[in-house]
């Protein structure tokens, strides 16, 4: 890899109204600012999602500690924290997904590393009229297409549906390189709602 392809993948990058570096060394110090704006940002799913979408403090802290985990990390001009994008090759450091799920279907890109995955993408609210969320994932993406590897992420139905943000991110991937983007599984849930007061015995 020369230098320069190097350097598209780690940065830093500079975009003018904001910077993003690029670190796997644990950062827990991030805690004290990202930690509101997450729950600022996904606090409101617990009540617009059936499955859990809200880390515990606990797990955000551990990603950001976690060595294994490349921390995306935004700042602007005067060099404070802006936006948080987090991704990682090892799929045993997301508690939520089965790694062998990825493994199974995709073996050979699992083989050489080259399966990641997102964890949390955050953005600070003053800095969302800057596109800081759209150049995080493209930087992001210039790593997974040096290695033609598989990006995979998970969103429920608001944010997919109403938010489109599947669609979003498959235009910035593509922006990148050519990327394939397409659904892989999908979990239903159902409730069955009582409706009278009685209960009906089988005949």
């Amino acid at each position: 890899m020369s230098e320069t392809e190097e350097r598209n993948i780690e940065g830093p990058w500079d975009f003018g109204d904001f910077t993003i570096v690029c670190s796997r060394l644990p950062q827990p110090e991030l805690k004290a600012s990202f930690w509101p704006v997450y729950q600022e940002s996904f606090g409101p799913l617990r009540v617009l999602a059936a499955a859990r979408q809200v880390l515990t403090e606990e797990e955000f802290t551990a990603e950001l500690e976690d060595p294994r985990v490349w921390k995306y990390v935004a700042l602007d001009k005067r060099g404070e924290l802006a936006g948080l994008t987090t991704l990682t090759n090892d799929l045993s450091t997301m508690p939520w997904i089965s790694p062998e799920y990825f493994e199974y279907r995709y073996p050979e890109q699992w083989k050489r590393g080259a399966v990641f995955y997102c964890g949390v993408s955050l953005v600070r609210p003053d800095m969302r009229r800057y596109p800081v969320f759209a150049r995080m994932m493209t930087c992001l993406a210039q790593r997974v297409a040096a290695l033609d590897g598989v990006f995979a992420v998970d969103m429920c139905g608001y944010n997919d549906q109403e938010r489109s943000l599947a669609r979003v991110s498959e235009r910035i991937l593509n922006r990148v390189a050519n990327f394939e983007v397409r659904a892989v599984d999908v979990q239903t849930y159902y409730v069955a709602r009582a409706t009278g007061s009685g209960s009906r015995e089988a005949s």
